[in-house]
């Protein structure tokens, strides 16, 4: 691994923070003093920053997360983050939330350190499913579900074709799945909002391969290898 890359894993800053302590001539390498911020790091060597020894980063972590309504999806914010909730695993502060869901939305959320993965997962071009539970006011008329498979102009762009049914007609609310295949800032709202339905409950129980399952609001998981594998598969990563 590059020794930029290497430190900034190690926790030591952005790749930009350490690529100027490694030219400052901070970082040694078995004792050699080492510039090159392309330097190949070869296991077994020890790297020290001010003569102290730096431990190896650690494997990148995985969690999935029942977001509780009431919190908002980032890492700051005035407002209570869902990073509340992972205060006790070390070096929390490196974990971020992947994709956004709104503070009065729950519902599944991976959460990690591993910015490549976050990447892909994403992007619109790998069309990773995100599959809701939506409850809108009033009775849902059922011609309104081609609307979905054609789009919505939302204004930046018209949204890509999505998927949506309706699983049950209530007193007063309909409740429905919808699939998205991107994420658009209060897509789900917005889109119901043009065809004239207030949205009053959502709730998202999969993203790609990893499912919500029988995590409780506020709980936590790490992944699996077979759920890491299978998410990983949907990017080709």
């Amino acid at each position: 691994m590059r020794l930029d890359r290497w430190l900034a894993e190690a926790g030591f800053g952005s790749r930009k923070e350490v690529k100027r302590l490694i030219l400052r001539g901070h970082v040694t390498i078995d004792g050699r003093r080492v510039r090159d911020p392309a330097y190949k790091v070869r296991p077994g060597e020890q790297v020290a920053v001010d003569a102290e020894p730096v431990e190896p980063p650690t494997l990148k972590r995985y969690f999935r997360f029942y977001k509780p309504r009431g919190y908002v999806t980032s890492t700051r914010d005035p407002l209570p983050t869902v990073m509340e909730f992972f205060r006790e695993i070390p070096r929390h502060e490196r974990l971020f939330p992947v994709g956004r869901l709104d503070r009065d939305a729950e519902g599944l959320i991976l959460v990690t350190d591993d910015g490549e993965l976050a990447h892909r997962l994403l992007h619109p071009k790998y069309r990773v499913p995100r599959i809701y539970l939506v409850t809108v006011e009033g009775e849902f008329r059922e011609d309104g579900l081609t609307s979905f498979r054609k789009g919505f102009d939302l204004g930046r762009r018209k949204t890509l074709p999505a998927e949506a049914r309706i699983l049950e007609k209530g007193e007063g609310t309909t409740l429905l799945e919808v699939t998205l295949f991107e994420g658009q800032p209060h897509q789900i709202k917005r889109m119901f909002g043009i065809l004239g339905y207030r949205v009053v409950a959502l709730k998202r129980i999969r993203y790609g391969s990893l499912e919500l399952g029988d995590l409780r609001p506020g709980e936590f998981r790490a992944l699996t290898r077979e759920e890491l594998s299978a998410l990983r598969k949907w990017v080709g990563v």
